[in-house]
Formats: C-alpha cells, sequence, structure tokens
C-alpha cells in the first residue's frame, strides 16, 4: 500500500527536490535548482515513495495567513499517473490545511493539470495568467469547509453523515465520522475513546459497527451517484481480526473490491452486493470484514 510521508531527513528532501525537477522543470528546459525557491523552508511537503525510497508523487503547501494556503510543485511520476497518487497526494496536503485552520486552499494550474484539481474540487477564478517561467496558468480555489473536505461528491458525504448521526443514533454516539471519499474509496474513523474494552483497545463490536457503517455507506454512495433507489439490508456479516486496535480506527471500503451489480433494480428486482471492508490501526491491517448486502427496490418506485 502507497504510504504519504512528511520528508524531513537530508536524504529524502534530496530525492524529493530532484524528483520535482524532473517532472516539473526539466521538460521546460529549466537549470536544475530553478525548483526550488525561498518559501519552501517555510512550507509543508509531502512525498509518496515506492519500497526502494524513490519519489513517485511530491507536493507542497504553504501557509499565505490563516486563512489560505497554496498548494504548489505538485508531481506525479508519468508512468504511475492515473492511479490514484495524485489524488492521494492532494488528500494528504489537504489534511495538513485542516489541520492548520485554513478557510480555502489555491493552485496554479497549467494548462494539462486543469482537469485534474477540477476533479479534485477546485474551481477556476479569474483569467489565466503567465507564471514567472512563462507558463501559462489558471489559479483555481477550493474553499475548506467540512463538506468540501471530501475529494469526491462532498454534498452527499456530508448528506450521508448526517444521516448515521440523525438516522443512526449509535453511530454519533460512537463518533463514527466520515473521512473521504475518493470516488474509488471510501475512509471511515471510530475514535478509540468511547469504545474501548477493559483491555484498553478497541471493543469488537464497535470495530464491527464501524465496518457495517462503512460498506452499507458505500453502497449508498453508489445509489445516489447512479440515480438508483433501494433499501439496504445486512444480509449476513463475517469479521476476521487479525491485532487489537490500540489507537483510532480507519475502515476502508473498495470499489474494486466489491462484487454484485446494481442493475436489477432498474427491472424493479433486488440486487446483491458483496463489500470488503478493511480496519486499520495506524497503517497496520487489524480486522477484515464481508458483508453481503441485499439492496430491495424503494417501494416508491414499485408504486
Amino acid at each position: 500500500m502507497m504510504k504519504v510521508i512528511c520528508p524531513h531527513a537530508s536524504g529524502e528532501m534530496d530525492k524529493y527536490y530532484r524528483f520535482r525537477w524532473e517532472v516539473l522543470n526539466k521538460p521546460l528546459q529549466l537549470p536544475l535548482g530553478s525548483e526550488r525557491d525561498a518559501y519552501d523552508e517555510h512550507s509543508i511537503h509531502r512525498m509518496i515513495r515506492d519500497k526502494q525510497g524513490e519519489p513517485l508523487a511530491v507536493g507542497r503547501l504553504f501557509l499565505s495567513d490563516h486563512q489560505e494556503a497554496l498548494i504548489r510543485h505538485v508531481a506525479v511520476s508519468p508512468e504511475q499517473r492515473k492511479k490514484g497518487l495524485g489524488t492521494l497526494l492532494m488528500m494528504a496536503l489537504e489534511e495538513a490545511a485542516h489541520e492548520e485552520g485554513v478557510k480555502r486552499i489555491v493552485v496554479n494550474a497549467r494548462g494539462d493539470a486543469q482537469a485534474f484539481f477540477t476533479s479534485c474540487g477546485f474551481e477556476p477564478a479569474g483569467s489565466p495568467t503567465f507564471d514567472k517561467f512563462k507558463v501559462k496558468v489558471q489559479q483555481m480555489v477550493k474553499p475548506l469547509s467540512a463538506e468540501h473536505r471530501f475529494v469526491r461528491q462532498p454534498a452527499l458525504c456530508t448528506a450521508l453523515q448526517q444521516m448515521f448521526q440523525q438516522q443512526i443514533p449509535l453511530s454519533d454516539k460512537m463518533g463514527v465520522r466520515l473521512r473521504q471519499y475518493t470516488g474509488k474509496e471510501l475512509s471511515t474513523r471510530l475514535p478509540l475513546a468511547g469504545n474501548g474494552n477493559p483491555h484498553a483497545s478497541m471493543f469488537a463490536g464497535s470495530i464491527y459497527s464501524q465496518a457495517v457503517l462503512s460498506a452499507w455507506g458505500m453502497i449508498w454512495l453508489m445509489l445516489q451517484e447512479h440515480g438508483f433507489a433501494g433499501d439496504i439490508v445486512l444480509a449476513k456479516g463475517e469479521i476476521k481480526h487479525r491485532k487489537a486496535i490500540l489507537s483510532d480506527a480507519e475502515a476502508r471500503v473498495k470499489k474494486s473490491a466489491m462484487k454484485g451489480s446494481l442493475l436489477p433494480l432498474l427491472e424493479g428486482k433486488k440486487s446483491k452486493m458483496t463489500v470488503a471492508v478493511e480496519i486499520y490501526d495506524q497503517q497496520i491491517l487489524a480486522a477484515e470484514f464481508k458483508g453481503f448486502f441485499m439492496i430491495l427496490p424503494s417501494q416508491s418506485d414499485a408504486s
């Protein structure tokens, strides 16, 4: 699994800057050293690397003031594009901005990157300009409200979180919160506080409940995205515990690991869906859940 790191050691930063130059500046025939500026020393840096420690994606966040932050120098290896690394990197940079209490993020997107930033929730602001290297860029802005923290479908994610809190009171008492939705993966977070057992680890029942809610939530998002309507019912659930969870738990649901189809709903028939959920304790896989769900045509559609 790819992991985002905060490069600090001199060796890591050397690779970080070299990669930034090779991907962004070398194609423009700019000299080595042009990839750095005076703001680097006062910025937040993130990097995704492979198992050998080589960079695959990098990016920088600079806090202009307590209201605004600027993301720059986002670079992804050409061989690794369209694999979700850019989205993962942006999530990490935006999370850092959230932690600093920033109200909005600004990017200056080159022409070929505008579509990517649009997919991350940014919108054009003003007319295109030229940067110091005479490259045409479009300023794009993304507000950082509670809703806009989600990379994909922020309004639907907010509605899902409200549904959990209002219609499933237990989830609110447990503290289950949507962490992120990328379109391909949904993640939720469950705090250890309030869900512990006498052994100072996470209560197994809470882990199971988080997994069910996460799987149910992914199906609900898929229904909304495709314009379907249906009642989601858990028919059977199985969980395998690998280790005790000693901190907040993060559950992840990937669309690629789901089996089933929503198409029967178009004919007024029930649909079946198998959903796998992985639960992590500080990036270590702690439990695996598999849920078998039935999606029943809504009564309003049948009438």
